[in-house]
């Protein structure tokens, strides 16, 4: 199984630039459009529910896919990038596709971070 829980908090950690980066391509520059109040309570919420759902997310998904894999076959990047899909494909049926895409993405880049640090030495 290899050392998961390091490699889930830095797969979390990692894409959370990348969910800061979002939200300030949504939100704008905060001192142009609106006062620095505004955004950092906007902010906060943002990252809190990143970081909720991320959290829900492996224990529901990740950690039971990842068991699994290294149960019945070779731990291959190919899998863990195939669970972001097969996330996409079911948030697109269910969510509509902006959803998916925006929480498929942040999904398969948290599997493929998992993926390099859960069994690097």
């Amino acid at each position: 199984m290899g050392n998961w829980n390091g490699a889930i908090i830095r797969s979390i950690g990692w894409v959370l630039i990348f969910v800061i980066a979002y939200s300030f391509y949504e939100l704008g520059i905060p001192v142009l459009t609106y006062p620095i109040q505004d955004f950092i309570v906007i902010f906060g919420l943002f990252t809190s529910v990143y970081l909720a759902l991320s959290v829900i997310g492996w224990l529901m998904v990740g950690l039971p896919f990842h068991w699994a894999v290294c149960k019945w076959s070779k731990s291959r990047y190919l899998y863990y990038l195939l669970s972001g899909v097969l996330i996409i494909l079911v948030l697109t049926i269910f969510g509509g596709f902006e959803a998916a895409i925006v929480f498929g993405l942040t999904a398969t880049f948290q599997a493929m971070v998992f993926r390099f640090y859960v069994f690097k030495s």
